[in-house]
């Protein structure tokens, strides 16, 4: 049986990690399946991984910058210079000894799932294949992309749009991988979804600037206004959550919008199948998961029309909406209409579970099976 092996840096709540732990539970079986990941921060992969799945981390923990400096602050000089250490090995490693860590990986298929893991790959004798969840486009992301996939044999991205400028970007490369949409998938979901009945708007991302909460909020008090008894869910953890609480309570909304912190896939699931309406409000997406999943749950979505990502998912005004120029007005406006137009939010939320099946695992990893198989024949 061949073996793929998985490159991650840790298994934790995120897109790509669950892109890969779903992934790599479908393969296991048809292939040996291994996944080296960088960091153990949880102790266990956040999302339920089959146990013939082999699990290897290079450090029994995460990124260390707050015990740093909770053991300056507290004095305790050991302890300090004990993490300080430790920081500085992770990041090196993370930089600069991953492909010696790979080089000592015995397997016929590596899956990279970083780009400065990819750059560090140097190997001849295994297929690589180097996922991009991203891009960024200017001209030192471009250097940087023309430098980190000369030992890659596949690219793969999730989007047409990124498809089209990586290959443009890649073009002028001697040895240039071949670059592969593939986009990003969901588990299966068969399950009733929600009725649609009940007065709960949600979102669903990390508490960051790039998904812009901020915006999000200030759109809900615009509905609030007309519509008092619809309330927001937001499930998510991050680093600004103090600025979003602070927010919600100038606004006096602190008894309409609630933050949850970070839930399981289940617990999300419950959520959405208690909304009616969801919202994307971020600056930037590499494909998005959770307008997916909301879809999947038949939760009409409402998404600003940013670079990629919403796009090639959502056809406007039919299995949802797109909002131009990041208009928190027009997008409270659309809002406020699905709340109005029950019969509109049902249509729309039919025609979403159809979409959503698109990107069913079942569906995805038969492209993935496709790549392998043509890789290994």
């Amino acid at each position: 049986m061949k073996k793929i092996t998985f490159l991650m840096l840790h298994l934790n709540y995120g897109g790509i990690e669950k892109q890969v732990t779903t992934l790599a539970n479908n393969l296991v079986g048809k292939y040996k399946i291994e996944i080296v990941s960088l960091y153990d921060i949880l102790g266990e992969s956040f999302y339920e991984l089959d146990k013939r799945i082999k699990v290897r981390y290079i450090f029994p923990c995460g990124p260390n910058g707050k015990k740093i400096l909770n053991a300056l602050k507290k004095f305790r000089l050991k302890e300090f210079f004990f993490e300080l250490s430790l920081g500085i090995k992770m990041l090196y490693t993370k930089y600069f000894k991953i492909g010696k860590i790979v080089d000592e990986l015995n397997t016929d298929i590596l899956v990279s799932s970083r780009i400065e893991f990819s750059k560090q790959i140097k190997r001849d004798d295994i297929i690589v294949v180097s996922q991009e969840h991203s891009y960024i486009n200017t001209n030192s992301y471009k250097r940087k992309v023309k430098n980190s996939f000369k030992k890659v044999d596949y690219l793969v991205v999730m989007t047409q749009k990124a498809k089209n400028l990586y290959e443009t970007w890649l073009r002028e490369c001697v040895q240039r991988p071949r670059v592969i949409l593939i986009p990003n998938m969901i588990d299966d979901y068969n399950g009733d979804g929600t009725n649609l009945h009940n007065n709960q708007i949600i979102g669903v991302g990390r508490l960051e600037d790039i998904k812009d909460f901020t915006s999000l909020i200030n759109v809900y008090s615009l509905v609030e206004k007309k519509h008092p008894d619809w309330t927001l869910k937001i499930i998510g953890e991050g680093s600004k959550r103090k600025k979003l609480e602070k927010q919600i309570a100038l606004l006096g909304l602190k008894e309409k919008i609630t933050l949850t912190g970070r839930l399981t896939s289940e617990e999300i699931a419950k959520e959405l199948d208690n909304s009616s309406i969801f919202l994307l409000t971020s600056k930037s997406e590499s494909f998005s998961l959770s307008i997916v999943e909301a879809m999947a749950h038949n939760v009409p979505c409402v998404s600003y029309d940013i670079d990629v990502g919403p796009k090639e998912i959502i056809t406007n005004k039919e299995d949802g909406f797109l909002i131009d120029d990041r208009s928190q007005t027009q997008m409270a406006e659309v809002v406020s209409t699905l709340i109005e137009d029950s019969v509109k939010r049902v249509e729309v939320g039919t025609n979403a579970r159809k979409t959503a099946q698109k990107f069913f695992a079942s569906n995805i990893v038969l492209k993935w099976q496709e790549l392998f198989d043509k890789i290994l024949d």
